[in-house]
C-alpha cells in the first residue's frame, strides 16, 4: 500500500472508530503500511503522567514490562521534536536500556510524540531489526500520522469531557431538583414569558397543585385583591429586564386562608446567554409580621406609658426628686420587661414579678412576706402590677412600714375561679408609722387608683388605716392564667 493510500485508510478508520482499541489497531496498521516496519506500538501517558503502552504489534511482554514509563519527554511538553534513531548502539541511552533492545532483536527506531492542542500526551514507536536511516518522507509521513492520531484523540478526548460534563449536570440538576423538592421553603420556577414550570412540594401543598397540573397552573388569581397590582408590575418589570426582583404580599393558599410571602428571584440563563427565566423562593413571614405588629404595639403602649410617667413625674418637683423617681419607675419597667422576655412576651408569673419587684429594695427583704397560687398574668397586666408595686414600695420607704425599723408588708393573692376569672391582690403594712388619709393624692395613688383601674379594669381601694396601708386590688383574669 503507498504511502497516500495508507493515510486516507487512516483517516477514515479513525473517524469511524467506535472504542479506542479500534482507533490504536488503525494506527499501528498505518504505521506499519506506511513505513514498513514490522513492529510497532502506541503509549500514552495516564493519570499519574507515567508513558503506558495501550497497542502493540511484535513486541514480548518482558520488553514492554521493562521499558514502559521510559520517554523522552514529559507529561503536557509542548510541540516536541521527533527522534529517529538509526542504531540504538550509537546513542547515549543507558546501557541496560541499549541491551532490553537489542535482546528484543532491535536496532533501529523512532519516538514520534503525539500531541494534542500543542501538547505531548503519547507517542509512538516504530521498530526496525536492522540499522534504518529514515529518509525525508518517511519522517513526513511519522509526522501527518502522528498528527491524524493527535486529532483523534483530541477528538475523543473532547467528547469524554463533554459527557462528563454534561453527566455532571445532569447529576447536578438531579441534587438541585431533590434538594430543592424537599427544602423546607416554596421554590419556583417560571419560563422567559412568566409561565410556571416547577413547584417543589412544599409550594405545591400550599396552592393544593397536582404534578402534572404546573404547566397549566396560574398562581394570579391567589394574590390578595389589594396586593395583585404591585406584584404583578414588578414580576413583569423582573421578567422584562431578566432581572432580580425582592417582592411581599398576601397570597391565599388552598385552605383558602391569606398568607403573608416574601418572595426573592433571580434570573436564569443558559450557558450561551438566553434567558430561560426566573428561580425563585418564596417565605411565608405571616407569623413575623404578626409578631413584628405585637411588638410595635407593645413598644407603642410601653413608651406611651413611659410618656405619662415622665410627665407626671417632672409636674411640681424638684429636679433631684423627679430623676430619682423617674428611674425607679424605669427601674420597675425594666424588671417587667425582663420577666416577659424569658417566655417571648407570653405571660409573666405573679409570684415572680412579685418577689422581683420587691428585691429592688433588697435591705428589706427579710420584712416581706409574700404567698398566693401560680398565676400567670398578660403582659399589659404585668407592667402595670410592677408600676403598682414599686409605687406602694416606694411610698412605704417614704411614710409607710418600711420607715422605721420594726415595719413589715404582707403580700397575698387569690384566684377566683367564678364566675369568670379574677386576681384578688392584698398588700398590706403594719408596725409602721400611725398612718392617716393623705390630705393629697400625689402620682403614685393616682396611678394606683385611676391608672391600674383603667390599664388592667381593675378595682382598687387604698384604705389608710392607723396600723398601716392596706391596698386591696381585684383585676379579671385571661383564661389561661393557670400554669399548664
Amino acid at each position: 500500500m503507498d504511502e497516500l493510500s495508507a493515510l486516507y485508510v487512516l483517516t477514515d478508520r479513525l473517524y469511524r472508530a467506535k472504542t479506542s482499541h479500534e482507533a490504536f489497531e488503525a494506527g499501528l496498521d498505518a504505521i506499519r503500511d506506511g513505513l514498513g516496519c514490522h513492529r510497532a506500538s502506541m503509549l500514552l501517558f495516564d493519570d499519574a503522567g507515567i508513558m503506558r503502552f495501550v497497542a502493540w504489534r511484535g513486541l514480548s511482554d518482558r520488553y514492554r514490562k521493562a521499558l514502559e514509563g521510559h520517554s523522552p519527554w514529559v507529561v503536557g511538553e509542548r510541540n516536541p521534536d521527533a527522534i529517529f534513531v538509526s542504531h540504538i548502539a550509537e546513542t547515549d541511552e543507558a546501557p541496560a536500556v541499549k541491551e532490553i533492545i537489542a535482546d528484543e532483536g532491535i536496532i533501529g527506531l523512532a519516538f514520534i510524540p503525539l500531541t494534542v492542542q500543542g501538547e505531548v500526551v503519547g507517542k509512538f514507536m516504530t521498530y526496525y531489526e536492522h540499522r534504518h536511516s529514515f529518509v525525508s518522507h518517511e519522517i513526513d509521513l511519522a509526522t501527518t500520522i502522528a498528527r491524524q492520531i493527535g486529532f483523534y484523540l483530541e477528538r475523543t478526548r473532547a467528547e469524554e469531557a463533554r459527557r462528563v460534563a454534561e453527566e455532571e449536570l445532569r447529576g447536578s440538576e438531579q441534587q438541585f431538583r431533590l434538594m430543592s423538592e424537599h427544602a423546607p421553603v416554596m421554590i419556583w420556577t417560571c419560563d422567559a414569558l412568566g409561565k410556571c414550570t416547577n413547584l417543589n412540594i412544599m409550594l405545591r401543598e400550599f396552592w393544593g397543585v397536582e404534578t402534572e397540573d404546573i404547566p397549566t397552573f396560574n398562581w394570579h388569581p391567589t394574590i390578595h385583591p389589594d396586593d395583585a397590582a404591585d406584584i404583578g408590575a414588578r414580576m413583569t418589570q423582573a421578567l422584562a429586564t431578566q432581572s432580580g426582583v425582592t417582592v411581599q404580599g398576601r397570597y391565599r393558599n388552598c385552605k383558602g386562608e391569606y398568607r403573608v410571602l416574601l418572595t426573592t428571584a433571580c434570573p436564569h440563563f443558559s450557558p450561551s446567554g438566553v434567558f430561560r427565566g426566573l428561580i425563585g423562593v418564596n417565605v411565608d413571614v405571616t407569623q413575623r409580621e404578626l409578631l413584628m405588629a405585637e411588638l410595635n404595639h407593645r413598644v407603642k403602649n410601653t413608651l406611651a406609658v413611659v410618656q405619662g410617667i415622665a410627665h407626671q413625674t417632672f409636674r411640681g418637683t424638684s429636679a433631684t426628686d423627679a430623676h430619682a423617681a423617674f428611674e425607679g419607675r424605669l427601674m420597675a419597667l425594666s424588671a417587667a420587661h425582663n420577666i416577659l422576655t424569658q417566655t417571648n412576651w407570653e405571660h409573666a408569673s405573679l409570684d415572680q414579678l412579685v418577689c422581683n419587684s420587691l428585691q429592688i429594695r433588697g435591705a428589706f427583704s427579710n420584712r416581706f412576706s409574700t404567698t398566693g397560687p401560680a398565676i400567670l398574668l398578660q403582659p399589659n397586666q404585668a407592667l402595670s402590677l410592677a408600676l403598682a408595686f414599686h409605687e406602694l414600695l416606694t411610698n412605704a420607704v417614704k411614710y409607710g412600714a418600711l420607715s422605721n425599723e420594726t415595719g413589715k408588708i404582707s403580700v397575698e393573692w387569690f384566684r377566683i375561679a367564678e364566675p369568670k376569672p379574677r386576681l384578688k391582690l392584698v398588700w398590706s403594712e403594719l408596725g409602721g408609722p400611725t398612718v392617716s388619709s393623705p390630705a393629697r393624692r400625689g402620682f403614685g395613688s393616682r396611678l394606683l387608683e385611676r391608672g391600674l383601674a383603667a390599664d388592667l379594669e381593675a378595682e382598687v381601694a387604698m384604705d389608710f388605716q392607723p396600723q398601716g396601708l392596706v391596698c386591696r386590688i381585684d383585676a379579671p383574669l385571661a383564661e389561661g392564667s393557670l400554669p399548664q
